[in-house]
């Protein structure tokens, strides 16, 4: 009689059960694809990974119960809802070393810290209190990632006209940048000669090239996920660095990129309201100067996460419409018009 695995726990009898699974090229692809988008959903690693949804399905299982990879769910309610997917074993690493990946480009010491977190703990009513912190930095992570997945699909649909030929995330990109502190005298807000140093840590950023267009240029771009955690001054000075480090000071985006231009700061906000907020807070003189920039371009989760009819049911329209991402959905501070990651 085959044994029935548990789905939020494994232990050794789970193990011994799959020990004789072989780890498949569907396995380490899985295992890439969970390394380069950090904590990925079951409903978008099966979208990425080529082969078989419900073969996908069941090597997800299998490397769960082999301790490879590990999983939770967040609550909807009483329920919980699908499973997230992280690597927190250096084991499935050398899986992918085995198979020919460099060791350089692979994140060991995240792997260390995800399992020292132990995110799995979000599932164990005994550690419920201690997992609130870290439920909010992981529906952050959440949220870069469905980003990222929608980057890839959409580009993939695309029959090779739009390429995401680069994506990063994470402590590899934290920067500081010197600029003139704001000081308010006689009504109005001056640059100081005294400076200071503000941290400009992107959640994310990417290129879209064009590889039929051989005389257009790449796209860069910088994308910051906000889940309304903080205020439109804090959220004003976070694009004052971003202001001075794509424009003022356009050699130290040469130094840390090798580019001499970025597209847009995208952030995608929780909610309209939300959205226009910060949209309308972007025109502050402590932001770009007396005139509004449109290097900022602004949406909301709403459009990505709404439900819509596909295929006779409903889905989120980031899993049925992923190229929406590239649609005219982005607003600046500049005017109304809508803009495209593509324009």
């Amino acid at each position: 009689m085959q044994q029935r695995l548990k789905k939020y726990s494994r232990d050794s009898k789970s193990l011994e059960a799959l020990a004789s699974r072989r780890i498949t090229d569907t396995s380490v692809r899985t295992i890439a694809t969970i390394h380069d988008y950090k904590l990925i959903t079951t409903s978008l690693l099966v979208r990425l990974v080529s082969g078989n949804e419900k073969n996908i399905q069941r090597h997800l299982q299998q490397l769960y119960h082999k301790g490879l990879v590990n999983r939770f769910a967040f609550m909807r309610g009483k329920n919980p809802g699908e499973f997230h997917y992280y690597l927190d074993n250096a084991e499935a690493l050398d899986l992918l070393i085995a198979r020919g990946a460099d060791a350089r480009e692979l994140e060991f010491e995240e792997a260390r810290r995800n399992r020292e977190k132990k995110y799995c703990d979000v599932n164990n009513p005994e550690h419920a209190e201690e997992m609130q912190g870290r439920l909010l930095f992981l529906k952050h992570e959440v949220m870069i990632s469905r980003f990222h997945a929608m980057l890839e699909l959409a580009c993939r649909a695309s029959n090779g006209q739009v390429q995401l030929t680069e994506f990063q995330q994470g402590p590899s990109l934290w920067n500081n940048i010197e600029v003139p502190k704001i000081t308010y005298r006689d009504g109005k807000w001056r640059d100081s000669d005294e400076t200071e140093r503000l941290p400009h840590r992107p959640d994310a950023f990417f290129t879209l090239s064009f590889p039929q267009q051989k005389d257009r240029e790449s796209l860069s771009f910088f994308y910051e996920a906000d889940r309304h955690r903080t205020d439109t001054n804090k959220y004003n000075k976070k694009l004052r660095a971003h202001f001075h480090f794509a424009v003022k000071q356009k050699d130290t985006l040469k130094t840390a990129y090798g580019l001499n231009r970025i597209r847009a700061v995208l952030t995608e906000t929780v909610d309209d309201d939300w959205a226009e907020r910060l949209r309308q807070a972007a025109n502050h003189v402590t932001v770009s100067g007396p005139k509004p920039s449109p290097l900022f371009w602004f949406t909301t989760s709403r459009l990505f996460t709404q439900q819509i009819s596909s295929s006779a049911r409903n889905q989120p329209t980031y899993l049925a419409r992923p190229d929406i991402v590239l649609k005219n959905i982005w607003a600046t501070p500049v005017n109304d018009t809508l803009h495209s990651l593509i324009d």
